[in-house]
This record gives C-alpha cells, structure tokens and sequence, in this order.
C-alpha cells in the first residue's frame, strides 16, 4: 500500500516538474509571423523569468482544468499570428503588450524591473 502511494506521488510530481523545466533557457525571438524585424531579435531569459513569475502570464491558452489547449511544443505563433484578428493581437502585439505591461507593473510595484523602450529589449549583440 505504501509503494503505491509513493509511487502516485512521484507520478503526479513528475507531471508537475517535467513541464516546468521544457523551455530552453534563453530562446530567441526569432518567429516567421514576425516578418522582416525592423530592429536586433531578442533573446528571452526564460530561465530568469520563469524563477519570478507564474508561467500562465505567458503560457496562457488552458482550459478550466489546466490543460494547455495548445498541446506539448506550442509556440506563442501557433496562435498569435503576424496580423491581428478579431480578438487576437498580432504576435509582435503579444510580446510587446506583454513584456511591457509586466515590466511596468514591477517598476510600479518598485520591484526589480525590464525594460520598456525599443532599445532596452532589441539590443546589437
């Protein structure tokens, strides 16, 4: 009896862990729905983000039961897409509204902030 409730609690912690840990740890925003980019591709710390931040402000296509509608390896241009539609914002809309928004409620917050201009993001390497 003691097995298997060992065993259902390992189970269950792995299914918890296993897609926390997915993403790689700085990924370039680099999407065709992007276009032609105008200024430098950034590159997103995901491993910074994802240690101060709850994952659904980004990854936030679930149902009521927490399933992501998207599926495993769903990428933000699954959905968003380089023209916006009905309710949906362009990709370029999505990250910008996001990172901004987030970045401006920390500094708000007087916590530890990102940027907000263009170059504070979109930086020459």
């Amino acid at each position: 009896m003691q097995l298997g409730k060992l065993l259902a609690i390992v189970l269950i912690c792995a299914a918890f862990v296993s897609p926390a840990f997915s993403q790689d740890p700085v990924i370039s925003l680099n999407h065709k729905e992007m276009g032609r980019h105008e200024r430098p591709i950034v590159d997103f710390n995901h491993e910074k983000h994802s240690g101060k931040i709850d994952c659904l402000k980004c990854h936030h296509d679930y149902d009521a039961y927490m399933n992501n509608r998207g599926g495993d390896g769903q990428t933000c241009g699954t959905c968003h897409e380089s023209t916006a539609r009905q309710e949906m914002p362009s990709l370029k809309d999505a990250f910008h509204g996001q990172c901004k928004q987030c970045h401006q409620n920390m500094a708000a917050q007087k916590k530890p902030s990102g940027p907000v201009t263009c170059g504070g993001c979109h930086v020459k390497k």
